[in-house]
Formats: structure tokens, C-alpha cells, sequence
């Protein structure tokens, strides 16, 4: 009854598969990840097109630049205060204006 397959060749397995294929596929948009994988066109020369994937600061590190990046606004503040409230920094704040 069962003879062996009806159609001939194989169905396209992982050992036949090639992204330098599917660049030249007309149908390529159909492949899930063709524009990260299989790259073509203008838009994709000279850029980085994984920068995702790249590691980054570590919490501790961003943590830390956000801590110093608060301390910076808050002295600032504190001396556009004291210029506000005294008149330029330096100056005596008791001196008839």
C-alpha cells in the first residue's frame, strides 16, 4: 500500500537552509527575522542592524550616573536659589541694592 513518498527530494530541512538564500528570494519577506538575518537595500548599509543584541551599563551603573545626575540638578538649584534670594554669589547679601 504504502510505497514511499509521493513526491521526490526532501522538504527543506535545517541542512538546506541559507539566509544567503533567502536574500535572493523574491519571497523573503514571508522568512520571520529576514530583516536582521538576510539584509537587503539601501537602508541597511553602514548600519548596525544587531545594536540591540549588544550589552549595555549595568543597573548598579545606571544607578549610579542617575544618583550623580541628581546631585548635579540639586546643587544647581540651590545656587540659582541663593543667587535669587541674595543677588549674584559673592556678594554680601546684607548690602543695600
Amino acid at each position: 500500500m504504502f510505497s514511499g513518498p509521493t513526491r521526490g527530494g526532501t522538504r527543506g530541512g535545517q541542512a538546506q537552509f541559507s539566509w544567503d538564500d533567502v536574500k535572493n528570494d523574491k519571497h523573503r519577506e514571508n522568512y520571520l527575522g529576514h530583516s536582521v538575518m538576510a539584509p537587503v537595500g539601501r537602508w541597511q548599509k553602514g548600519k548596525d542592524v544587531n545594536w540591540y543584541a549588544k550589552e549595555g551599563a549595568s543597573a548598579e551603573e545606571i544607578a549610579a550616573a542617575k544618583k550623580a545626575e541628581i546631585q548635579k540638578i540639586k546643587e544647581q538649584e540651590e545656587d540659582a536659589l541663593a543667587a535669587a534670594l541674595y543677588g549674584s554669589p559673592g556678594s554680601d547679601p546684607t548690602a543695600s541694592r
